[in-house]
């Protein structure tokens, strides 16, 4: 463990009161799409069904998805305290650490978080490094660092930094990016569903809806565009070239994963806007090739996906060595905006909305909480200032 590390686990251990060790660790895998009902009080088959918003993602169901496959874990110390984590993997994620995870946390002092992680790292490496097993190692994380404020009665931003950013601009991703613009937010971001298998007409069809989104919002407001993994980089280039005009912030995730190669080669030659990636990219290690690359403009870990806080705050210090930017996936987050206060360099935080009609559901609410006058505002409750009745992540269990 590095010496930051040591120190800041010296400093808790000294300010606390009391100690605390895990006692128990339970996890739920809930469907946090702002659409879902509530599972409890229906008889099976009798679930309502869920129709596909137009703007999801094309993965959007099923245990891995974004939204239907968050895994929220609790973490339960010996004097009752509990700590919450957002992690992901459903069911496949909540089975890694009730079979094998758990076994390296129960009886360990939250404090030790970093040095927890290692650990599990290491005990996992075999099979994970990537992907579901750092999914789930993020929510147990995630809920340890919650403990580490509940149990010093302090907000987890003022444990890593003197000067927190509280009030944290936001944008807005969507479609209906007029009525974004309209409702206070300084950016947008359009996702763009045609790649190449729509071919010359689904490239039409994006510069059409680029286009008409800039008319949209006018040219005060910052304009960015996540594509999902669907373009090569020939593709990327000609959208580039052709969409100079219209001041692209950024273009997100282009190409496939792993081709970094692409990825530099893109950050060299497109000047007029930001490549940016790290949305499925994990742990240290991972954005240490990002970087090493010179493959993003912008690095976008997820704090809930790429190893926790501790993990993407040291991401975001590193990169900022490099001049490179943070902008969390998931800023938008309890958790996320306490990561992005302490963040090194500048930057706003994703809000899915907001909606014409007033659909969203409590947990949905509760997890991902509305910015206003186009700004989220950190609270200062200790933890994450998350506590979440158990009665509620029961209604929202995943059942597909």
């Amino acid at each position: 463990m590095e010496t930051n590390e040591k120190t800041r686990s010296s400093k808790w251990k000294t300010r606390a009161k009391e100690r605390h060790s895990v006692a128990d660790i339970r996890t739920w895998n809930v469907n946090l799409n702002p659409r879902a009902m509530p599972t409890l009080g229906f008889a099976k088959g009798e679930i309502p069904s869920q129709t596909t918003p137009k703007n999801a993602h094309v993965d959007w169901r099923g245990p891995f998805a974004t939204q239907a496959g968050a895994l929220i874990v609790e973490i339960t110390t010996d004097k009752g305290l509990k700590g919450y984590g957002l992690g992901g993997g459903g069911l496949a994620g909540a089975m890694i650490i009730d079979k094998h995870l758990q076994h390296f946390v129960l009886g360990r002092d939250p404090f030790d978080v970093e040095d927890i992680w290692n650990h599990l790292y290491h005990v996992t490496s075999i099979y994970g490094r990537r992907g579901l097993v750092i999914y789930a190692l993020s929510g147990i994380e995630l809920a340890l660092v919650d403990l580490c404020g509940k149990i010093l009665d302090a907000p987890v931003y003022s444990l890593f930094t003197e000067t927190p950013l509280l009030q944290i601009p936001a944008y807005a991703t969507g479609a209906d990016v007029g009525y974004y613009a309209e409702n206070g937010f300084t950016a947008c971001k359009l996702p763009l569903r045609n790649g190449l298998a729509e071919g010359e007409d689904g490239f039409k069809q994006n510069l059409e809806m680029i286009h008409t989104a800039r008319d949209a919002i006018g040219s005060n407001v910052e304009l960015m565009t996540d594509i999902y993994l669907r373009w090569d980089v020939d593709y990327t280039l000609r959208f580039a070239n052709e969409t100079t005009h219209l001041n692209l912030k950024w273009i997100e995730e282009p190409i496939p994963l792993d081709d970094y190669a692409g990825m530099a080669r893109l950050v060299k030659e497109v000047d007029s806007t930001w490549i940016v990636s790290g949305e499925h990219e994990f742990t240290r290690y991972g954005f240490r090739e990002l970087l090493r690359w010179k493959a993003a403009d912008m690095i976008q870990p997820d704090v809930s996906w790429a190893g926790g806080f501790t993990e993407c705050l040291r991401i975001a210090r590193e990169a900022a060595d490099q001049h490179i930017p943070t902008w969390l996936h998931q800023a938008g987050t309890p958790w996320g905006l306490h990561l992005t206060a302490c963040l090194p360099m500048p930057c706003m935080a994703e809000t899915f909305g907001p909606s014409r009609n007033d659909v969203e559901n409590e947990l949905y609410r509760l997890l991902r909480p509305s910015p206003r006058d186009g700004f989220f505002t950190v609270n200062d409750a200790p933890g994450f200032g998350v506590d979440i009745d158990e009665g509620l992540l029961d209604a929202y269990i995943h059942t597909q």
